[in-house]
């Protein structure tokens, strides 16, 4: 019984143990030193560098509509996410969940703007249009690797220009108002309108996310087929030779990955926009992919990872509202964060001492 419960909570591999505590470290550690290259670049821009640090650590939270604002940042960076999470644990590499988010939006939008559909079929309708859209621009990047060998990040490039071209030349044509006084679509039906949760502004997109984050975690960790995900993610050879059929693994993961970015697209834009407005990529696809990096892949953690970087740009805003830096500040230490915690060789040194150690210990006490 003892055994048993040291395995359930991982006791007996001490190697797993030390690396999440270094991975902790390594990202504690990124998190210091680009906050420490943040306030030097106040130092060389603001006449108050102090006060200035200061808004950008605490700013999100002096106001509420400043932290309502936080939620409302955070929400579709729970789709995306978790969808770069999925592809990638299956070892696919891709940026198509950015066109997916966009196009999303565009197919939400063809289904919203058509009155007289009943209120409880309209938003259903909608995400489930956005989703087959999504899945199907994910896909494709994965169908070109597994078949043809092309690596799937210069597809997902090709492809997401291709849609978000797509639905720029939709939302210019036939779905234009002619009447908005600028290039957008025509008014969504008030039955396709996202409602609120009971929190001012903060909508239910909230509880989708989170339901797809418990969705993706459980497949991942929890199914046999999520097990056929990290299998070939992590060896596909090893994959092969189990008799994983490795492309239809692929195609499926990223089938699902690409309903879940678009579902946050149609979202975003049925709950917060009266009609579509976007211009153009909104980048909450490769925020997705910095998710991703900070959580290893495991849903679990994406909430956590989207609340700092939700957190962080309303920190811009904040800091942009209350000086002169601009909010562009944020896009210096989102990528010196990833850069660290991606660094696996950072602390490599004393991590291996520390396996070490705890192994050695972990052998004693058997004896």
């Amino acid at each position: 019984m003892d055994k048993f419960l040291d395995l359930f909570r991982g006791s007996v591999n001490p190697t797993v143990r030390v690396e999440k505590r270094f991975s902790a470290l390594r990202l504690l550690i990124a998190v210091a030193i680009a906050l420490f290259i943040a306030f030097l670049l106040m130092c060389t821009v603001s006449e108050n560098p102090g006060k200035d640090f200061v808004t950008l650590l605490v700013g999100p939270l002096t106001s509420k509509s400043r932290t309502i604002s936080i939620f409302n940042k955070l929400i579709p960076l729970l789709f995306t996410g978790t969808a770069v999470c999925l592809v990638f644990s299956c070892g696919q590499i891709t940026t198509a969940c950015e066109g997916a988010f966009y196009f999303g939006a565009v197919a939400a939008t063809v289904v919203a703007v058509i009155p007289g559909i009943p209120a409880f079929l309209h938003i259903p309708l909608c995400l489930l249009v956005a989703a087959i859209a999504g899945a199907v621009i994910v896909m494709i990047p994965t169908w070109f690797n597994v078949r043809y060998g092309v690596l799937t990040i210069v597809v997902a490039l090709l492809v997401t220009n291709v849609f978000v071209f797509l639905g720029q030349y939709l939302v210019a044509n036939p779905l234009r108002d002619p009447t908005a006084g600028f290039e957008a679509s025509y008014p969504f039906a008030e039955s396709a309108v996202i409602p609120t949760i009971g929190i001012r502004h903060i909508h239910l997109g909230l509880i989708i996310g989170l339901v797809l984050v418990i969705l993706g975690y459980y497949l991942l960790y929890h199914t046999p087929f999520g097990v056929e995900i990290r299998t070939v993610g992590n060896n596909q050879k090893f994959s092969q030779y189990s008799g994983i059929n490795i492309s239809r693994t692929a195609i499926v993961t990223s089938l699902l990955a690409g309903g879940m970015a678009a579902m946050g697209g149609a979202t975003e834009i049925l709950a917060n926009y009266p009609r579509f407005v976007f211009t153009g990529t909104t980048n909450h696809g490769w925020n997705g992919i910095v998710i991703a990096v900070l959580c290893k892949n495991n849903p679990k953690f994406v909430p956590v990872a989207a609340f700092f970087l939700a957190y962080l740009s309303a920190a811009a805003d904040a800091l942009n509202a209350a000086s002169k830096i601009p909010p562009e500040i944020i896009n210096i230490i989102q990528p010196i964060i990833i850069i660290f915690v991606a660094a696996t060789q950072l602390l490599s040194f004393w991590e291996h001492r520390a396996i070490v150690k705890a192994s050695e210990k972990m052998l004693k006490e058997e004896k």
